[in-house]
């Protein structure tokens, strides 16, 4: 029996990483206050905001209790000094984001929702990944800025975008979490619980 999987979240990062598992889904953005959800802890934070997503399309699709839908939502932000880093409003703030992270380390959180009623399943958790980037001079921020949409992306770059990877110098943790905010080490076993095959 076909399973109907449900990606909660627009992002084509997402997207076009879960892509390359090779199974149908489809893409039901979750509509969410996230400013209204907060937490002292970063990584629970964006654990709490992805399940809101996902409980969110649950609703919204009328998903009975033992529904067999799978829903899979995610959250990503930066945070640098203890500051969050979300999508910059214009791009001068974005300007000062990259000039801030250049030849500087900071943190990626993504939280991550599944949600298999039909079997029990609800994991709602948070990885994150530090990343360093490389020195930027004042003429290249200004360039990327220019030509780069920098306020649809958290601390205002995307590593799954070729140029973006050019940015960043080193990272230690989440690979998938941090450059297409879905960590598939996480969500690969997890669709092997429901019964999915995953294969290339």
């Amino acid at each position: 029996m076909t399973r109907r999987i449900i990606l909660a979240s627009a992002s084509p990062q997402r997207k076009k990483i879960f892509e390359a598992l090779n199974l149908p889904f489809e893409v039901a953005a979750a509509d969410i206050d996230e400013q209204a959800i907060r937490d002292p802890e970063p990584g629970r934070q964006a654990a709490l905001i992805a399940r809101a997503k996902c409980d969110a399309v649950a609703a919204r699709e009328r998903l009975p209790a033992r529904a067999g839908e799978i829903i899979i939502a995610a959250d990503t932000f930066g945070v640098f000094e203890g500051r969050m880093l979300e999508k910059p409003r214009d791009k001068e703030e974005a300007a000062r984001m990259l000039r801030a992270l250049s030849d500087s380390t900071a943190t990626a959180y993504t939280g991550f929702c599944y949600r298999d009623a039909e079997r029990g399943i609800h994991e709602s958790v948070s990885v994150e990944t530090e990343f360093t980037f490389r020195a930027l001079d004042e003429k290249e921020i200004a360039r990327y800025v220019e030509i780069f949409p920098v306020t649809t992306w958290s601390a205002a770059f995307s590593p799954a975008y070729p140029y973006g990877m050019t940015l960043v110098a080193r990272i230690n943790g989440s690979f998938t979490g941090f450059t297409h905010g879905l960590p598939m080490e996480i969500l690969i076993p997890l669709l092997r619980r429901s019964g999915i095959a995953v294969m290339p």
